[in-house]
């Protein structure tokens, strides 16, 4: 369920914040693999080059360096990025293991960047499924474009209403599936298809092709709005594998039993292909039960 795009974008702005104009005195590795696929197959380079800046495309972050050198990394489903500055302050961003208060290393922690005012970025994934790429600036288009990633759902070069509807026409799947799916939408992940869909008043296993040019609409600005939360509250805060609600957001995700926050109907959870689902069958009727009673 995590990280996603406002927990990369989260990863993005610390290291802008904090690293730019920084230069990596050390690197450790701990686990090669992560590196399986990178042009450059060692992260020695980066050794005495600074960050120069830090970019995201949809749940890719992409750590550019001096030197036309770029590091561009996935999350994946479990990767963490904390930042341990030398005055002993922290700020974490991702998977909630390892726990952003505990000790560093963690068992789970692969791989260390060491800057030269003496703070340390560690990079955790306990699932493992994680990589990092170095290669040459100039190659990061490429690499990118091979991804085929859907327009972002926010910032700049986002997806338009029409770009949208014109997607979502093509797909006879239910709208959480083809919400979720990258070559759609970029960055959308499950927590925030379930908070859009709960706004919009759409039920998840309505078919994509089926929707109305209204309920395109509502759910991309319910999506956009989403995102927005969830990057502003520097992503989903997640307690025993479950999204934690603040200031009422998750509204229903992970809230099964729940009182919906609008009409007070206890919210459910269903399965959407493999996806765990959250909603309120109240405020999101599933029309074609409703056309089907109709009949």
């Amino acid at each position: 369920m995590m990280p996603e795009l406002p927990e990369v974008e989260t990863c993005r702005r610390i290291i802008e914040r904090e690293l730019v104009g920084r230069n990596v005195t050390a690197v450790t590795v701990r686990l090669p693999k992560l590196l399986r696929f990178s042009p450059i197959p060692t992260l020695d380079p980066l050794i005495g080059r600074s960050i120069e800046g830090a970019r995201r495309r949809a749940k890719v972050l992409i750590i550019d360096f001096c030197g036309e050198l770029s590091l561009v990394l996935h999350l994946k489903l479990a990767g963490q990025l904390s930042l341990h500055r030398g005055d002993g302050t922290r700020q974490t961003a991702g998977h909630p293991v390892p726990n952003p208060d505990g000790p560093y290393p963690h068992k789970s922690t692969h791989i260390e960047f060491t800057f030269n005012d003496g703070s340390v970025l560690y990079l955790s994934d306990i699932r493992q499924f994680g990589w990092l790429r170095l290669l040459p600036a100039a190659d990061v288009g490429t690499l990118i474009d091979s991804f085929k990633l859907g327009p972002d759902a926010v910032g700049p070069g986002g997806i338009s209403v029409e770009e949208l509807a014109a997607k979502l026409a093509r797909r006879s799947i239910p709208v959480k599936l083809a919400l979720l799916d990258q070559g759609i939408l970029g960055g959308v992940g499950n927590i925030y298809v379930d908070e859009a869909l709960f706004r919009a008043k759409i039920h998840p296993v309505t078919p994509a092709n089926e929707l109305s040019p209204d309920d395109i609409l509502h759910i991309l600005e319910a999506v956009q709005r989403a995102l927005g939360v969830g990057i502003e509250q520097g992503g989903a805060k997640i307690v025993h594998n479950k999204a934690y609600p603040i200031d009422g957001f998750p509204a229903v995700h992970a809230r099964k039993g729940e009182p919906c926050p609008v009409c007070g109907k206890a919210i459910e959870k269903i399965r959407v292909g493999t996806r765990g689902t959250y909603l309120c069958t109240h405020c999101q009727p599933d029309r074609n039960q409703m056309n089907q009673v109709k009949v």
